[in-house]
């Protein structure tokens, strides 16, 4: 049972002590305590090297395929940034300094668009408004310099979107530093493509995502998730696998959990339907991400028949996740209804059961009540969740995502 609060921010003060800065190309940004779940994913990249977990950051170095990959395959990754320059910065005179100095000019083109987003504070520096206003005049001046014309600003859909991140190294009273970095992800990497409709609270693609890894990687991630078992006290889990199992959802939603969950059970690289702000740089190689597309593509497993299951009693939410699940391509391998949690039952699996391990999973994110008084009105759901495992779901292994400990208690089952 995950009990787990939903701050997903993928902000972060890097960490570049320990390690050379030029050992280091690439920055995974991702949600604290997902790291160790991204470099498991870095790791089993080719080309990949030098993996470096820090706070809400992993660092990684390779060649332009290592950065491509990275962007087509992370599934918990927030975002994927080249960094340029780390360097001294003790007010807007060297920030600007140091941004003039860097070849923009490699990845942009004169006429072309660019955006700067910044983050943290330094003395002279404490409004990120100003932090990117610096750093824009710098690069236009250098562009300005150099051909006399200057790239313009376009915040929504740039040709390159520029990150700069202000913090101290060594801790908080350590020196100021400067991260310039080119956002190679553009937009976030939680924008699978599928997802066209949401529901009222909905869950972020990338931290779906991350849940659906630990449901195989148990004890990763801090125990940030361990498994609720429907079958007598004490009994071990089993290694699981989304491939080949039953995979229910009691609570489904818009169906981001079963999204996830389905095209990492069909080896679908998550990045293979969308577009990467790469892609609109001068240096962007067509070649190389053909070839790295088309592997994505050969790799992606064919369903062996229905494996989805999910269910809610908000008719309009089954509706949002019919489509999502349509539009990720998973409509044939999905069953989505309206159902009383009460109401609901393991799916009808043609063959018999397997003689070890679970016979499914179950796992989902119901509401936990965020506003004074709903923690009451939710503590029915809880207790109906858990008597619906306990009863019905014998044998199969149930991860419930929450971040309220007092109604997890209600669910009446001991966590493994």
């Amino acid at each position: 049972m995950a009990l787990a609060p939903r701050n997903t921010s993928s902000r972060s003060h890097p960490s570049p002590q320990a390690r050379p800065a030029a050992a280091v190309r690439y920055l995974a940004l991702c949600a604290r305590h997902t790291e160790p779940l991204v470099a498991a994913e870095l790791r089993s990249l080719p080309e990949v090297r030098d993996i470096v977990v820090g706070h809400g950051q992993v660092a990684f170095s390779g060649p332009k395929a290592a950065l491509y990959r990275a962007n087509l395959y992370l599934r918990c990754a927030s975002r994927v940034l080249v960094q340029l320059a780390d360097v001294p910065c003790g007010g807007p005179d060297e920030l600007y300094a140091a941004a003039r100095r860097l070849p923009w000019e490699d990845y942009l083109p004169a006429d072309g668009t660019l955006a700067v987003s910044a983050h943290g504070v330094l003395p002279g520096l404490s409004n990120s408004m100003f932090t990117a206003l610096k750093t824009k005049d710098a690069v236009c001046d250098r562009f300005r310099e150099r051909s006399g014309r200057r790239p313009d600003v376009d915040p929504a859909h740039p040709q390159v979107r520029i990150n700069v991140q202000l913090y101290r190294a060594e801790g908080p009273d350590g020196p100021p530093r400067c991260l310039l970095s080119l956002d190679s992800s553009d937009p976030p990497l939680h924008q699978r493509g599928y997802r066209h409709e949401a529901g009222a609270a909905p869950l972020k693609e990338t931290l779906a995502a991350s849940i659906v890894a630990l449901t195989d990687e148990l004890g990763v991630g801090a125990g940030a998730l361990t498994a609720v078992h429907a079958v007598a006290p004490g009994s071990a889990p089993s290694a699981l696998h989304p491939a080949d199992l039953p995979i229910v959802d009691l609570c489904c939603g818009s169906g981001t959990l079963l999204c996830e969950a389905g095209l990492a059970a069909l080896r679908v690289a998550p990045g293979l339907s969308r577009r990467f702000g790469f892609q609109r740089w001068r240096d962007f190689d067509p070649a190389l991400w053909q070839r790295l597309s088309d592997e994505a593509r050969a790799r992606v497993r064919e369903p062996a028949g229905r494996f989805l299951f999910g269910s809610d009693l908000d008719r309009r939410a089954v509706q949002t996740a019919r489509r999502n699940l349509t539009a990720a391509g998973l409509g044939d391998c999905a069953q989505v209804r309206v159902q009383d949690l009460f109401e609901a039952g393991p799916p009808p699996v043609p063959g018999p059961p397997p003689e070890s391990g679970p016979r499914g999973l179950v796992i989902c994110n119901p509401p936990y009540g965020e506003r004074l008084g709903d923690e009451n009105d939710l503590i029915p759901l809880y207790r109906a969740l858990g008597d619906t495992l306990k009863r019905r779901f014998l044998g199969y292994v149930a991860y419930v995502f929450t971040a309220n400990l007092m109604l997890a208690r209600q669910l009446g089952l001991r966590p493994s």
